[in-house]
């Protein structure tokens, strides 16, 4: 039987080479039980993380510099989600349009069209 990699291993070495304040951000995003998570499944836990933090950012007006910490989580935490996706087997490009549906069903936008 394979040994399944979890999130917080994987995510501590992608880590190491981040700014910390960044890499402290990234992990305070996700859920506590994260670590926990096998790589495999992670895939929505950081597009939803993401989303929560883009909601908090949209609600607070996020058109200013201030907001730039906030905003690189978020494209981290994306471009984590679809990095693991590459490891699946299956449709990547479908995978990863469900990544950004779930991150852009977080935009003001969308609650207005359902």
């Amino acid at each position: 039987m394979a040994d399944v990699q979890l999130l917080g291993a994987w995510l501590d070495r992608e880590l190491a080479t981040v700014p910390h304040e960044l890499a402290v951000r990234i992990r305070g995003a996700l859920p506590t039980t994260w670590r926990d998570v096998p790589t495999s499944d992670a895939t929505t836990l950081l597009a939803s993380a993401a989303a929560h933090e883009l909601r908090g950012l949209l609600e607070r007006g996020c058109e200013t510099r201030w907001a730039a910490p906030g905003l690189l989580t978020v494209d981290a935490l994306v471009t984590y989600a679809c990095e693991l996706l590459a490891w699946r087997p299956g449709d990547l490009e479908t995978g990863a349009i469900e990544v950004v549906d779930m991150v852009a069903r977080t935009l003001p936008i969308a609650e207005a069209r359902q």
